[in-house]
């Protein structure tokens, strides 16, 4: 009888037989008075180790995490391996439960140790739930279903903790298991339906893109994705799911490209990190870009951060797959995982997401804005494509913009639309209606004039503060140079803020003999910064030399007399324009 009531791979009791002992237990519980606690086992992402290198390898790695669950236990605990990759832990006789606290951190940080299994080094984590009971109060699918509850808390907040059982968490598992139900069926019952959120030039307001988003109306009511998008990823259901949101996305770049032609935006949409894991992915979605007619150049496939990196060999040969159907891919919610810039320059991807964590409090936070710079640094070295997410005001579009991301989302633009809504608001546009950002292109003007009196040290950085903050506020950017007690300045901005600003110049007597050197529409910013690039290039003591080659000296007046030479002076100044656009 022992093959029924033990594990034949760890040789450790069964499932039945915990919860024969179990029901023992609390038979004992009720004669001495003494709590007993059920702690549940689930390993983080076994499936991956089995999937990747075999079940024999699997057994083998488990058998060896069962001797070291074993190690950390109790003479008289009973230790279970209850199905799969799920273990049980029955200890008895407890007068301070709250003392189990210290088994369940001695568990986790045990199995954190590396495992050698055939020549290879394996980390394996565990979510672990805890569960007080007696004999009194409880019965035994009461304790194991506790829990178990307790153990997926561990495992939605990310797996490898603990936590002990809450009466809300009961709740919080009814509801789960309804959602679960309920997805089964959400895509026969046609309960799915879609949004689109624009994606926008950050400068203009322009829609170039949309993303996707899933909404749910179950018929329980309307289900944020926040709450049910975890569970499916958590038992497959998404996989179908992602499939079906991929056609969706499929149908609208098609029914766009022929609405619309080459002024069709493109579309982006989430691929979930289970659907990486399957095999049949690449075929699944190749057949159904055949079968709607989608362009998969216009399709963008975003895919967190945190799921490539999970296993970038893995996903590298898939990755190359898709990207040989002519898909393109996005890293979404950058800058909240671990990428190794080493990993990430071999990945085939296109475009770095911005995560709105980093948007949010932009114009406030200096560390936010430093964290977006170097993002933004990162991925124009890359030849990447940066979009921002979240951007909810003004302030924020034009921080952004100033530091060179050239691609936007969120509700200052516009909310998530339906369809038909998605489809009126780029109708409107392209007949003129848009932001009114968009009616006033982007324009440039060089200056030179003679300062009075001459400026110092302390005058002129009065000036790059002053321009610090007007820039932030009008959408200004620029150079200012002065040498020798004359001005050159560029400004660039929308026409009517760089005209009025040139208005004030030319009454302020700070300024005389000014000329205008050149002026007009340009294609886009060099200068990414509000603080104004300011420089005194009157000569200084750290100068080289220049007397043994005399010359005529030229003075900002003569560089004027050629606008071009001009403005390749000033612009030498820049760090970089901005890049092109989203699409190829």
């Amino acid at each position: 009888m022992r093959h029924t009531s033990h594990d034949p791979v760890t040789g450790l009791p069964s499932g039945a037989l915990i919860r024969d002992r179990l029901a023992n237990a609390l038979q004992r519980s009720r004669r001495n008075g003494l709590s007993l606690v059920v702690l549940f086992v689930d390993l983080d992402g076994f499936n991956l180790f089995k999937d990747a290198d075999g079940h024999d390898v699997g057994d083998r790695l488990l058998k060896q995490v069962a001797a070291r669950l074993a190690e950390q236990i109790r003479p008289g605990d009973t230790l279970a391996r209850f199905a799969n990759e799920e273990f049980v832990i029955l200890c008895e006789q407890i007068e301070q439960p709250a003392t189990l606290s210290v088994l369940a951190d001695r568990l986790n940080e045990a199995l954190r140790q590396p495992f050698e299994c055939d020549g290879r080094r394996r980390i394996v984590t565990a979510s672990v739930g805890l569960a007080i009971g007696n004999g009194n109060t409880h019965c035994v699918d009461d304790l194991l279903s506790h829990a178990e509850t307790a153990m997926s808390a561990v495992k939605e907040e990310g797996g490898d903790g603990w936590r002990f059982f809450s009466p809300g968490q009961h709740d919080l598992d009814q509801q789960r298991f309804a959602i679960v139900n309920g997805l089964r069926t959400a895509i026969e019952r046609n309960e799915l339906s879609t949004r689109f959120q624009p994606i926008v030039v950050a400068e203009s307001g322009r829609i170039v893109g949309a993303e996707l988003l899933l909404r749910w109306n179950s018929s329980e009511g309307e289900i944020s994705p926040a709450v049910f998008i975890p569970i499916a990823e958590m038992t497959g259901a998404i996989v179908p799911i992602g499939v079906w949101v991929f056609r969706q996305a499929c149908l609208a770049e098609a029914n766009w490209r022929r609405r619309w032609g080459t002024e069709a935006p493109y579309v982006s949409v989430n691929v979930s990190p289970r659907q990486l894991s399957k095999e049949s992915l690449v075929e699944e979605f190749a057949a159904i870009l055949c079968e709607t007619g989608a362009d998969p150049a216009r399709l963008l496939l975003e895919i967190t951060e945190t799921a490539l990196m999970a296993d970038v060999e893995l996903n590298l040969r898939l990755l190359r797959r898709l990207t040989e159907l002519g898909l393109r891919v996005a890293v979404d919610d950058f800058g909240t995982g671990y990428s190794s810039l080493a990993q990430l320059t071999r990945l085939p991807v296109a475009v770095l997401k911005i995560d709105r964590a980093f948007v949010d409090g932009l114009d406030k936070r200096p560390e936010n804005r430093a964290v977006i710079r170097a993002v933004i640094g990162l991925g124009r070295a890359l030849g990447l494509k940066l979009v921002a997410e979240g951007v909810e005001t003004d302030a924020q579009r034009l921080e952004l913009r100033a530091h060179g991301c050239e691609f936007a989302q969120g509700y200052y633009f516009h909310r998530p639309l339906e369809e038909p809504a998605f489809v009126a608001t780029l109708e409107s546009e392209l007949r003129g209606g848009g932001l009114a950002d968009a009616a006033s292109p982007l324009h440039f003007l060089i200056y030179v004039s003679q300062a009075t009196p001459p400026m110092t040290e302390a005058t002129l950085d009065a000036l790059r503060e002053q321009s610090r903050t007007l820039n932030r506020s009008t959408g200004l950017t620029g150079c200012l140079l002065y040498q020798d007690g004359l001005f050159m300045q560029m400004l660039e901005g929308q026409r009517e803020v760089v005209s009025a600003l040139m208005d004030r110049v030319k009454t302020d007597p700070r300024h005389r003999d000014l000329r205008i050197v050149i002026e007009g529409p340009a294609r886009r910013r060099v200068f990414l910064d509000w603080g104004m690039v300011v420089r005194d290039l009157t000569p200084g003591p750290d100068e080289p030399d220049f007397t043994p080659w005399p010359g005529r000296r030229l003075s900002f007046r003569d560089l004027a007399e050629d606008a071009r030479t001009c403005y390749v002076y000033l612009t030498a100044y820049a760090g970089g324009g901005m890049s092109e656009g989203i699409r190829a």
